[in-house]
């Protein structure tokens, strides 16, 4: 879908498992009908491959039905890792009607002589009993794609002449990420997965501009699902405690639970794509660590009259406010205050300034 999205003309419109597993519908009425197979342990392009059979009895169903038009909608196939096959080549080579018969001929014969299970058999026949007609222009139409090791390559292929190389895997999830997040929204709606290509590019674009700009992290991590959050935030982490140690609001903390989870999945990704090298991340703590033992005597000195709960939410709210870099690389608002929420998770430091007696008291 990500794949379509980024190809396919602004003006045109993409789609999940609504009339195939992806279509592209263009604006002009012509569409694209895409059947997706991953196989790593059979061949779906073989001569008797269900798959391929069975694909091809679903399009003959759409189009007798009405609902696939056999002269407006490209029939296309993408298989990965690759595969090839005899009959699926030819299929997807011919254009004239000699060679669909000849396509037809040497099927029928091969039925004859060595007949398919009967489950790939029916579907066999639904094509060979086909109007000829109908056929040549349903045959000429499809198109098998199998070039692929992995799907991802076709995305890096797009991608390599426009951004950094350093920055593809990046980009490609986030992009996949982005057209899951759209078509579930979607459904979540009951409204069909159909995103519009423009809308699309123009997103993904503004993305790719913000991660080709120098010296800035991106972050890959969804925001977490509300029930995540709130069953980590009811399982009362040491860095909630703490924050409940101060008074903290219940926005507050869904806050802090949300960064904490989205800078720990940053810090694992940043460090795998080599983005951050892994020792960088202790020495920002180190950093953040002093500048909380600053904030927290500033707020002493000018709010002496402020009891200790008090304080300790100014310096929570002053410290996560923090934005320092990490290697001269910004990084986004939210690593500051999951940086901070995991040094308080393992005690290392704490918004009230008796909070090692607290949690003593709450072991008793």
């Amino acid at each position: 879908m990500f794949y379509h999205l980024l190809t396919a003309p602004k003006e045109a419109w993409v789609s999940l498992e609504l009339v195939d597993d992806i279509a592209v519908h263009y604006a002009n009425g012509d569409m694209l009908a895409e059947q997706t197979k991953s196989a790593l342990s059979h061949n779906p392009l073989s001569n008797w491959a269900i798959d391929l059979w069975k694909t091809m009895a679903n399009w003959i169903d759409d189009i007798d039905a009405g609902r696939l038009d056999v002269e407006r909608t490209a029939f296309q196939i993408y298989v990965t890792p690759i595969y090839e096959g005899e009959f699926s080549s030819s299929i997807s080579k011919a254009c004239t009607r000699e060679e669909v018969a000849a396509i037809v001929s040497s099927v029928s014969a091969s039925v004859a002589a060595n007949p398919p299970a009967d489950d790939c058999l029916r579907h066999v026949q639904k094509f060979l009993s086909l109007a000829e007609d109908i056929r040549w222009k349903f045959v000429k139409r499809i198109q098998i794609v199998s070039a692929d090791r992995d799907p991802v390559e076709a995305l890096w292929r797009l991608l390599i002449a426009t951004t950094d190389e350093s920055l593809h895997e990046l980009l490609c999830a986030t992009g996949i990420g982005l057209a899951k997040e759209r078509a579930d929204s979607l459904i979540r709606q009951r409204k069909p997965a159909k995103i519009r290509c423009g809308d699309f590019q123009r997103e993904f674009r503004a993305f790719a501009r913000k991660c080709n700009t120098p010296g800035y992290l991106q972050s890959v991590s969804p925001v977490p699902d509300a029930k995540e959050v709130k069953a980590l935030l009811l399982s009362r982490p040491d860095f909630i405690a703490q924050l409940d140690f101060v008074g903290a609001q219940e926005s507050q903390k869904l806050r802090a639970v949300s960064d904490f989870l989205r800078t720990k999945s940053d810090k694992v990704n940043w460090a795998d794509d080599g983005l951050v090298f892994k020792g960088s991340f202790d020495e920002m703590d180190d950093d953040l660590l002093r500048e909380h033992e600053s904030i927290k005597l500033l707020v002493s000195d000018e709010h002496s009259d402020k009891d200790e709960a008090t304080c300790g939410r100014m310096i929570y709210v002053r410290c996560t406010s923090l934005t320092p870099p990490i290697e001269g690389k910004a990084v986004p608002k939210h690593f500051t205050s999951g940086s901070y929420n995991a040094l308080a998770d393992s005690r290392r430091l704490g918004w009230h300034p008796q909070y090692t007696e607290m949690f003593l008291k709450e072991e008793v």
